[in-house]
């Protein structure tokens, strides 16, 4: 008699979507898209990421782990190298981030827009047609006056030199750590945009997506450290902060077959708070571009 070997779901052994950080809008964006697709987590705590991972799959989903410092290029070229033997990557969820907290801001510029510019060299080859790269930034990326120089810098994190650069741009004088944040995630929604371009030739889609004012742990976090947090959710049209499962369901939105002719935009998910901001003037930080 033959014994019984079961079957593997046939998603099981598809293209996977690939999460970059689990942290709770991780792990948000990653039960969202794993309803899809077998999942690939990326974080830099291994005792994190065992966690994630085992919780996922208690609740189903087909997913592993890659443990991963996304500011080290050479962890990253190894992600890209394990990424190359597997089936492809449908979707690339970037989300990982800091905020103020970290106090150092060369460390925060290296997390939040270092990493994901070393993710993308490691992703590209291995996404397939029709693959979709959602690029978590912040409504901070509109809060900050455009400057041709700061962006142009910005825009090549990785070139050598690039903090020293940063401070000649900025006078010598290091940013504040709300600025820095507001920078990163700014230069952020510029790199989906060039990547947009620049991948469509693959029919690959790049977005990024801004969340506003979401009650998630780094929102709590570093809401202690943001001066007027509560005055600020009672400017929101909606008079309340979002929710991570609201923010990871326009993330999947956007990686599906739905939305598969919008590319190279940003996606604010922020209750209208920017609209507000608009109207008031105070979006790029009071200035207008131009």
């Amino acid at each position: 008699m033959t014994d019984f070997v079961e079957r593997k779901a046939y998603y099981a052994e598809a293209p996977v979507a690939l999460i970059i950080g689990c942290g709770d809008l991780g792990m948000g964006c990653a039960r969202a898209l794993g309803q899809r697709h077998p999942l690939l987590i990326v974080d830099v705590d291994g005792d994190r990421l065992d966690r994630a991972v085992e919780m996922l799959r208690n609740e189903g989903h087909t997913v592993s782990g890659h443990k991963c410092d996304i500011t080290d290029p050479q962890q990253t070229k190894a992600l890209g190298a394990a990424l190359s033997k597997g089936p492809g990557v449908r979707v690339l969820a970037h989300v990982a981030a800091v905020g103020p907290r970290i106090k150092d801001w060369r460390r925060m510029m290296a997390i939040n827009l270092i990493g994901p510019h070393l993710v993308a060299q490691a992703a590209h080859p291995s996404m397939v047609r029709g693959a979709a790269a959602i690029l978590v930034s912040s409504l901070g990326g509109y809060m900050c006056a455009p400057d041709q120089r700061r962006d142009a810098v910005l825009d090549e994190p990785l070139k050598p030199g690039f903090f020293d650069a940063m401070l000649e741009v900025l006078g010598g004088v290091e940013p504040t750590l709300p600025e820095t944040y507001n920078y990163s995630k700014r230069a952020l929604i510029r790199l989906a945009e060039k990547l947009a371009i620049a991948w469509g030739k693959d029919e690959v889609r790049v977005l990024s997506l801004s969340p506003g004012m979401l009650h998630t742990s780094m929102g709590r976090l570093d809401g202690a450290l943001t001066p007027g947090r509560n005055e600020k959710v009672v400017q929101i049209p909606l008079g309340r902060q979002g929710t991570i499962v609201e923010a990871a369901a326009v993330l999947a939105f956007l990686a599906s077959d739905a939305a598969s002719f919008v590319n190279g935009i940003d996606v604010p998910v922020d209750g209208g708070h920017r609209a507000v901001n608009t109207a008031n003037g105070r979006l790029y930080g009071g200035k207008q571009p131009g």
